[in-house]
């Protein structure tokens, strides 16, 4: 449903991905009262409702070359002719400091150092437009009776990996295991997670593997392939937190049915 008679959250100049149509589709978007309106340059329209969003994630551009909100969805919605999980909004930061011509610089040359001082900016006022931009959809979404709560990846944890066929930098966020830079995306929601087996780990090799195992054993598997021996450890730990997450969980559910019901006295 359009929002009318008031101003409404917008972002513009955005590239959506995946796209219409052609090699490039960008676009505007908008958070109306029951979802969001992305209404690209030649007129086409997508609309993602708030209900339909399973986890909605914003990265800022700290060291990656674009800033961006992405959604993950609970039912597959139509891209152009394809049907699609993940639909995501970005815009790049240009380097500025890269010639045309390709020539290189100096790093005391005056306007070298002008041009990373104006990207340094540039990057700031994007990351705070998009941070008020998801401030304000949650907002949107909470006045007319929806939750939604954007995620940000926690960049310090994260881990180099192979989910498909090329090594990307992959991020955990509260929910999910991400990464949402590269394409194909791979959004991974832990809490769908049953347990994480790891394979290849010897003192011989320099990588390992892991396999998230769903707790619905008739969805495939997650793999990550070629992980840096270096981060193993840290895998571990929060392997073994998610687990213990789940477990306390299960308990305090557990807790509150036994107060709702007539044992108790048990406790």
């Amino acid at each position: 449903m359009k929002t009318k008679n008031e101003r409404v959250p917008r972002l513009s100049d955005l590239t959506m991905r995946p796209v219409f149509s052609g090699r490039k589709t960008q676009g505007n978007l908008e958070s109306h009262t029951n979802g969001l309106r992305f209404v690209s340059t030649r007129t086409e329209t997508l609309e993602i409702m708030y209900n339909n969003i399973k986890h909605a994630i914003f990265q800022p551009c700290e060291n990656e070359i674009m800033v961006l909100v992405h959604f993950h969805l609970k039912n597959p919605i139509m891209v152009g002719k394809k049907r699609q999980k993940d639909v995501q909004f970005f815009t790049e930061v240009v380097d500025a400091s890269l010639q045309v011509d390709g020539a290189r610089r100096s790093m005391y040359d005056p306007d070298e150092m002008d041009d990373e001082q104006r990207e340094r900016q540039l990057r700031k006022k994007l990351n705070q437009a998009f941070k008020e931009f998801c401030r304000k959809v949650e907002a949107v979404a909470k006045k007319n009776g929806f939750s939604l709560e954007f995620d940000i990846p926690y960049r310090d944890l994260g881990f180099t990996g192979t989910p498909f066929k090329e090594m990307v930098f992959i991020q955990p966020t509260l929910h999910c295991l991400v990464n949402v830079t590269d394409t194909p995306f791979f959004v991974v929601d832990l809490s769908e997670v049953d347990h994480v087996h790891f394979e290849r780990v010897t003192f011989a090799s320099k990588a390992f593997d892991i396999v998230l195992i769903n707790k619905d054993f008739s969805k495939p598997v997650h793999r990550v392939d070629m992980i840096p021996n270096a981060d193993k450890d840290s895998i571990q730990v929060r392997s073994y937190l998610m687990k213990l997450t789940h477990l306390i969980a299960l308990i305090e559910a557990g807790c509150q049915t036994i107060h709702s019901s007539n044992l108790a006295f048990l406790l």
